[in-house]
């Protein structure tokens, strides 16, 4: 299953597949550190609804919506086995709490 980055719901994770290049901000995005292969976490959104933060590379980025649309990701999701627990993330995985 592939979203764009504004489509996932606060709390996912996921990861980014793939860039736009055809955005001006495309580079900008790369250079705070929004790259193929990173893993993104849709943390808080604003009262109207725009702009979103996201936790990426353990910093927190606010992203307008039409700009996190350029971006293709793929949601983490935890499978666990009937009657395990689901395995905690490191304690540096996501360092903002809210």
């Amino acid at each position: 299953m592939e979203w764009s980055l504004d489509q996932i719901p606060l709390g996912q994770q996921a990861v980014v597949l793939h860039i736009a290049e055809d955005t001006p901000l495309s580079h900008q995005l790369q250079q705070m550190g929004i790259t193929e292969g990173v893993q993104i976490c849709r943390k808080r959104q604003a009262p109207l609804g725009d702009p979103s933060v996201y936790l990426v590379r353990g910093s927190a980025l606010a992203l307008r919506a039409q700009d996190a649309a350029h971006i293709l990701v793929r949601p983490l999701h935890i499978s666990v086995a009937e009657g395990e627990s689901p395995a905690l993330p490191t304690a540096n995985a996501f360092p903002f709490q809210d």
